[in-house]
Order: C-alpha cells, then sequence, then structure tokens
C-alpha cells in the first residue's frame, strides 16, 4: 500500500478468536491493532450518557458531530479506548452498552462515521482490525483480508472459557444459543453484514491451537503482495 503502510482486514464471526489471535499477531509484527468493536461501544456508552436510553431504528449521527475517539495500542497487548480524552474502556464493557449498542451498529450513518475514522488512521501507520465487515466495507482494497471461521460447538467452548476466566459461571447451551441467534443477526443485517470478502483468506480454527493460527496469519502477511515483511515486521 502507498506509503509502505499495510492494512491488515480479519472478519468473522462471534467467538471465532479473530481478537485475541489479532491483538498477538500485531504485537509480534510491530503493528497497530485496532478493535473496532470498542469503537461502537464507545458511541454507545456516550449516546446513554446523553440520552439515557436508544431507540432502534433512529439515527443519532448528528450527536457524533465533534465527537473525538481515540484508541491507543498498549505494549502489552491491552486496547485503550477514550472519547473527548476520557478513558472509557472500562465502562464500555457493562451489559448495559452491550444491550444498546445494536441501535448504534445497525445505523448506517454512524457506520459511516467510525468507518471514516478508521481509515484515517489507517493512513497513519500500518495496522490490523477485525470486526465482520473489515474487507468487505471498511476495507475492501486491504492489502490482506482473513476471515476466521469455527464450529458452533467450538465457539461455544471458548466463550465459556473466556467468562470462567473473568470469574463468571455460564451454561454452554445457552452460550450457544447465543451464537446461533448472533450467527443468525450478523449475516442478516441491512448494512455492515458479515460475510467472506472477494480475495480473502479462509482459516478454519476449530481445531487449531491459537498460536497456530497466530503463525498461518504472520505467514500470509508476510507472503501477501505489496510491502515486504522483513524479519517478521513490516519494513
Amino acid at each position: 500500500m502507498e506509503g509502505g503502510r499495510l492494512v491488515v482486514a480479519v472478519d468473522g464471526p462471534a467467538g471465532s478468536g479473530k481478537s485475541s489471535v489479532s491483538r498477538e499477531a500485531a504485537l509480534r509484527l510491530g503493528m497497530r491493532y485496532i478493535d473496532s468493536g470498542a469503537i461502537y461501544r464507545a458511541i454507545t456508552h456516550y449516546l446513554l450518557g446523553r440520552f439515557g436510553s436508544l431507540e432502534k431504528g433512529k439515527s443519532y449521527a448528528e450527536f457524533l458531530d465533534g465527537l473525538k475517539i481515540d484508541q491507543r495500542f498498549e505494549p502489552d497487548g491491552s486496547v485503550r479506548t477514550s472519547v473527548n480524552g476520557l478513558d472509557v474502556s472500562r465502562a464500555i464493557r457493562d451489559e448495559a452498552i452491550a444491550r444498546g449498542i445494536g441501535a448504534v451498529s445497525d445505523d448506517p450513518s454512524v457506520r459511516n462515521f467510525v468507518n471514516e475514522l478508521l481509515r484515517s488512521w489507517s493512513a497513519r501507520e500500518s495496522l490490523i482490525m477485525d470486526g465482520r465487515d473489515i474487507g468487505t466495507v471498511v476495507f475492501p482494497d486491504a492489502t490482506v483480508k482473513i476471515y476466521l471461521d469455527a464450529s458452533v460447538e467450538v465457539r461455544s467452548i471458548r466463550r465459556v472459557a473466556e467468562y470462567r476466566e473473568m470469574g463468571k459461571t455460564v451454561d454452554v447451551n445457552e452460550i450457544r444459543n447465543q451464537i446461533i441467534r448472533r450467527d443468525q443477526e450478523d449475516t442478516a443485517r441491512p448494512f455492515g453484514r458479515l460475510q467472506k470478502a472477494e480475495g480473502s483468506f479462509y482459516i478454519d480454527t476449530s481445531s487449531m491451537e491459537k498460536d497456530e493460527v497466530i503463525e498461518r496469519m504472520i505467514g500470509l502477511i508476510a507472503k501477501a503482495d505489496g510491502p515486504r515483511v522483513r524479519d517478521g515486521r513490516p519494513e
């Protein structure tokens, strides 16, 4: 890409492991990792603070004028998201955000706002970004497009393990049903639906260890047309 910058777009369904492996691959390659989902969460947090509740089908784009959102990728692999200078990284993980985010993420005007922000960041440095429409809508000309997938059963088990690490006990059958519903919703959305981008590399992670997936991603980036990757890092 122009100026020697790489953009790696990673898409896939919920629970496919795209965030954790994208973050680690970025660390190893010396690239920036962008958590696009956190941006939508941050906007939801801001709008809930302003209105108290959000209405599905209503456009909130006009209230985003002048809103300043930033995201830092720390050396330890953590991601810090701020709104108007206030760090909201912890606050955006609240359940209230999860309940209200649909009214925000399905708004095409808000998605356009976020997409322009993400593209502006790519103009400054090489990055890896994951989501559900990164390779199809946000960066259709990405240097490398990757679609990570896994069976519903494997994704359910992974989600349960994540909750356990946070000290929460959940029912695997309920998590499985949630993932099935999420898949149905994500593939049927009128804007930003989940689908495999043209020219993307498909990786089924069902029977792969995390490090195997990361090495596979790094290998694809190293072999990609465009900027060369020397010693595991973009030149």
